[in-house]
């Protein structure tokens, strides 16, 4: 090693020092997740090349013995790899005792006041032991066997396979769901979903970004955690860092192709770019420098300039990102620009042609101007580089010819003369040409000019093909295209116009996103697109969010509209589509809104077609046509909420209970409570009409708030009376998604001297499938209290098992179709299976609305725990039922 080198290493060795414990904490949560939810063949490739990265980083600064473990775990990851199959326990727990290994070799920070020789352990197991979720194997691909299809749609998955084995040594398994001490990841696999991004616009060339090092300056925003999560996905090694100190530590100890700086940061930006500029000087590979900004603002965008950004991004979504990304590190998007030499002088062609050629570009030299236009029609180029003075044709005549011909009108020319004379230059850019370079050029110069000029190119070729035509693939049209054309039809619509949009959604996208993960989902998706457009023929269609799609309409009537929905549904959800070489079926919703009835704006019809296509999963037909409310029904909700309002704060709201007794008998007293309200005619109305109401009017916690209090009260006097109760309690998701609703219960339960072990929290399985990410947080904060909860409307679906292993369940109730009279054979089989399915995770079943015997000694037979309804006991204001005596 020459003494420079050797110098730089040293300068650099406290930057190293600081960033490597952070580098393997990274790859001990890792692991730790491959362990506990089972393992992922990408991620253990992305393992494999730290561990070898970092394994020769520690050797050159000296640190050997973390050096030879990295290299020891990357020789184990890379015979695993090289096999394609799953590690099995044995290997598992070698994987992670090179984890401690390495921590126990890695000193500790200097940030952290320590002395860099003392040894830090920085990995530690977090003692948590349990068993993956079902099926967690399918994404290793090819292991899986052929039951994908079946697991994903609506019948049930095969039982689990076996754990592997987990950390050494575990400690006592947590309270049931309690996260692991591992913390600060950069995947929040636990945080609620992030709203649905924008659609990606059609995929041009795919860019290969493996390996690809980006430090990424984060605010930890919804953005920055989405677009981590992607950027990993698409193969770059993402590295988070929180100050543009570390920035410039960073890049000097180990410099990256990409800096992607938030939007937090854009007052740094000239400190930023500063340190890139420098990193730039000592680095052998190129370093791009690209921020984001939350706002368009003209100053912004100069300081962003003048600090060297090479990419500053307004306002955008990750798709966005990840695409202007994928175009910055591959120009052309994976495809070489193409550049048509045109010089009579075999010398200068072949001089520009090496310069191009080294830059990655294909270039075709033309040494006789008369030769052009046939080379023109042969070669295709992106760019025409082109001598002012040649025989037989110069350049501006030659130029001339080129722009008659439709296909090269807006084709880049770019002229290299030694010509000095400003007039004849100008001359040249009259007669169509972009730019004009003199001899003798510097390589660089050249090379930038070209690039520069066929990015614009090709950017602006995409851009008009997005907006004035369809996917060549997918046959869909560019979003904004669709919106604008929508936004036309609905300013021109009266009350008696045909036409409309369809909302279709692809349901459980997010589960189909954990299963499958995002590339293989966007590939999923693509094929959803394909179908989409070759269904909806000669009607725009667009992708419009990660699972949905719009079609317009213009010429059908409502009834129409509503039989094409059917139609189009149909064919999707009975379409095989292959995913990792098996057949997919999909669960499909479709929303039906008419220009008719003179919707605001495009966001207001948009908006309520993706409600219908939302409110059209619970019925049977999948397909769901808006009609709006009518004057008296409008009046009459508004007329409800006022007395609902009243009703709250005159304290008049009542309630009624229902038993839920034991099928094996017990004395054990237990109610639903169900909330009721009595209108200004004197009619007791249910929930069902109370609740929608009080959720779009934004006061629904006060009415679980009211109803659990009363619970609490009651409860109360039961044990002050020497009795027990339990209570079953209907909560909305939105209440219990407010940041304060955990601490206030427990606040009440103590001020009640209540057990949370008396209440049990009733949600609907569709709203915990929705809102499971904030519900999670309320119950992860309510276990230790021994709040217990219950899932309502329970039947197989795409979400069964992810609830199962996400939320802290004691109970599940079924949903009506499974207690009716007469099941056929088909949904009694189901119905047992269901049931044996929530007994091995250890909750109990109840059988709701049970009306006679007969669906009673079926509920029986499979094996129901407890039934309620009006066969057993109507609902009622006093709870005198004699558990005791109750015989079923």
């Amino acid at each position: 090693m020459n003494p420079h080198d050797e110098s730089r290493l040293a300068a650099h060795r406290p930057a190293f020092l600081r960033h490597l414990p952070r580098r393997v904490e990274k790859i001990g949560r890792r692991l730790h997740h491959f362990l506990q939810d089972g393992w992922d063949i990408n991620g253990l490739a992305l393992l494999n090349e730290d561990a070898l990265s970092l394994g020769h980083a520690c050797r050159q600064h000296g640190l050997d013995q973390a050096g030879q473990h990295f290299l020891h775990l990357h020789e184990l990851l890379h015979e695993t790899l090289q096999q394609q199959a799953l590690p099995d326990p044995e290997t598992g727990e070698r994987l992670w005792t090179l984890v401690e290994e390495i921590g126990q070799a890695v000193p500790m920070g200097a940030e952290a006041g320590a002395d860099p020789n003392v040894p830090q352990r920085v990995v530690q197991q977090s003692g948590r032991a349990e068993t993956p979720p079902a099926n967690y194997w399918r994404r290793w691909g090819e292991d899986a066997p052929d039951a994908t299809a079946t697991a994903m749609a609506e019948e049930p998955p095969p039982p689990p396979v076996p754990a592997p084995a987990p950390p050494p040594k575990p400690a006592p398994k947590p309270a049931p769901k309690q996260a692991p001490p591992i913390t600060a990841t950069p995947r929040p696999a636990a945080k609620p979903a992030p709203a649905p991004p924008p659609a990606p616009e059609p995929a041009e060339a795919p860019v290969d970004v493996t390996g690809i090092r980006v430090y990424h300056l984060t605010e930890h925003g919804p953005l920055s955690l989405e677009l981590d999560q992607r950027m990993e996905a698409a193969g770059y090694e993402v590295e988070l860092l929180e100050s543009p100190e570390e920035l410039s530590e960073l890049l000097g100890a180990l410099p990256a192709r990409l800096a992607l700086v938030d939007a937090g940061f854009s007052s740094q930006l000239d400190e930023i770019g500063a340190t890139v500029r420098a990193a730039r000087e000592l680095s052998s590979q190129p370093i791009q420098l690209v921020a984001l900004s939350e706002a368009d603002d003209i100053n912004l965008r100069l300081n962003a300039k003048r600090a060297g950004v090479d990419l500053l991004l307004v306002e955008p979504n990750a798709a966005e990102v990840l695409k202007r990304l994928g175009q910055l590190v591959s120009p052309g998007g994976g495809e070489p620009f193409r550049v048509l030499i045109v010089e009579d002088d075999r010398n200068q062609a072949l001089f520009a042609e090496g310069i191009l050629r080294n830059a990655g570009m294909q270039t075709d030299v033309v040494l006789d101007p008369l030769d052009v236009l046939e080379a023109l029609i042969r070669f295709n180029p992106d760019l025409i580089l082109m001598d002012l003075h040649m025989p037989h044709a110069n350049g501006i005549e030659l130029t001339v010819l080129i722009r008659d011909q439709d296909a090269f009108l807006h084709t880049p020319i770019v002229f290299l003369s030694g010509e000095a004379d400003t007039d004849r230059q100008f001359e040249t850019l009259e007669a169509g040409g972009d730019d004009f370079i003199s001899k003798p050029v510097r390589p660089k110069h050249l090379i930038a000019a070209v690039s520069n000029r066929v990015a614009r190119h090709r950017a602006s070729l995409a851009r008009q093909t997005r907006r004035t035509g369809r996917h060549p693939e997918t046959g869909l049209m560019h979003r904004t295209e669709v919106r604008e054309q929508v936004a036309d039809a609905l300013a021109a619509a009266h009350e008696d116009s045909t036409g409309g949009v369809l909302f279709l959604e692809v349901e459980s996208v997010n589960l189909l996103r954990d299963r499958l993960g995002l590339t293989v989902l966007e590939q999923l998706l693509s094929a959803v697109g394909k179908l989409v457009g070759e269904q909806a023929g000669r009607c725009p269609a667009t992708r419009f969010g990660d699972g949905s799609f719009v079609v317009l309409d213009t010429e059908r009537d409502e009834a129409g509209l509503e039989a094409f929905a059917t139609q189009l549904r149909t064919v999707m959800v009975q379409h095989p589509f292959t995913v990792q070489g098996r057949p997919l079926r999909l669960r499909v919703s479709v929303g039906v809104c008419a220009f008719r009835h003179r919707f605001t704006d495009v966001s207001e019809l948009l908006d309520t077609a993706e409600r219908m296509a939302r409110e059209s999963r619970t019925q049977d037909k999948g397909v769901r046509r808006y009609q709006p409310a009518q004057p008296t029904e409008a009046a009459r909700e508004v007329a409800l909420v006022n007395e609902i309002r009243e009703a709250i704060a005159r304290n008049s709201l009542e309630l009624l209970y229902q038993p839920v007794v034991a099928v094996a008998g017990s004395d054990d007293s237990q109610y639903q409570v169900l909330l009721r309200l009595r209108d200004g005619n004197g009619k007791l109305l249910p929930a069902a009409e109370v609740v929608p109401l009080a959720e779009r009017g934004d006061f629904i916690t006060d009415i679980d708030r009211w109803v659990m209090q009363a619970a609490m009260k009651l409860v109360g006097d039961r044990r002050a009376q020497g009795k027990s109760l339990r209570l079953f309690v209907t909560q909305s998701p939105l209440t219990l998604a407010d940041p304060g609703q955990a601490t206030w219960l427990k606040a009440e339960l103590a001020a009640h001297d209540v057990p949370g072990t008396s209440l049990v929290v009733e949600l609907r399985m569709e709203d915990a499938a929705i809102h499971a990410g904030t519900i999670r947080t309320f119950c992860d904060a309510m276990v230790a209290d021994g709040l217990q909860f219950c899932l309502s409307q329970f039947e197989t679906s795409n979400d069964t098992d992810r609830l199962f292993d996400e939320l802290p369940l004691g109970f599940v109730k079924l949903a009506r179709k499974y207690t009716s009279t007469a099941l056929s054979p088909n949904m009694r089989d189901e119905l047992k299976m269901l049931i044996d399915r929530a007994h091995r995770r250890g909750l109990e079943v109840i059988g709701h609305g049970v009306e006679d015997a007969q669906a009673a000694a079926t509920l029986w037979m499979s094996g129901i725990d407890f039934i309620q309804g009006n066969l057993v006991q109507q609902a009622d204001r006093d709870m005198d039922f004699d558990f005791q005596q109750a015989v079923l």
